[in-house]
């Protein structure tokens, strides 16, 4: 990475933020697009969908003179780039760094994985070993745990759940 380069805001059409972002990177742009799990219930079933953290926004990043920063306002999804006064928005290499760590990028990311074994450190299960399912919103998972001789899913606190 060129030491000139800086992280810029770019502004997208209204949820349109994948779409600029691919589009962006059809140009050979570097690009990031924060993403976070909402949790929402549609005909009765909670299901988690990725969702951008800043909804008309995301990062470029790119040098002061690259001839990329002169097409933003052309691309499918993007409107331009964020400007306070005359200056373009130029967001910290700390910050954007720090976001890529935290957001959810794959699910490769995840913690636990489905079908992987878990220990309960808490609660009235405490020191049950379970079945990891899935997510279930930002703070709790499905698990399977076996009690009376079947599987039983059982709706927990992420923080307690161990990996066995």
């Amino acid at each position: 990475m060129d030491v000139s380069t800086q992280w810029y805001v770019v502004l997208t059409k209204p949820r349109q933020e994948q779409r600029a972002l691919e589009h962006l990177e059809q140009q050979g742009a570097c690009a990031f697009l924060p993403l976070f799990q909402r949790e929402h219930i549609t005909k009765g079933k909670r299901t988690l969908r990725a969702e951008p953290l800043f909804p008309g926004y995301l990062f470029l990043q790119s040098g002061p003179a690259d001839p990329l920063l002169s097409k933003i306002r052309s691309t499918l999804g993007a409107r331009g780039l964020l400007y306070f006064g005359t200056q373009p928005a130029v967001v910290s290499t700390l910050l954007v760094n720090d976001l890529q760590r935290r957001s959810l990028c794959n699910e490769n990311d995840a913690l636990y994985k489905k079908g992987q074994k878990v220990t309960l450190h808490s609660g009235p299960f405490k020191h049950y070993e379970a079945i990891f399912q899935e997510y279930d919103g930002a703070e709790r998972a499905v698990i399977l745990l076996s009690l009376l001789g079947q599987q039983s899913e059982l709706i927990v606190e992420l923080s307690e759940l161990l990996q066995a």
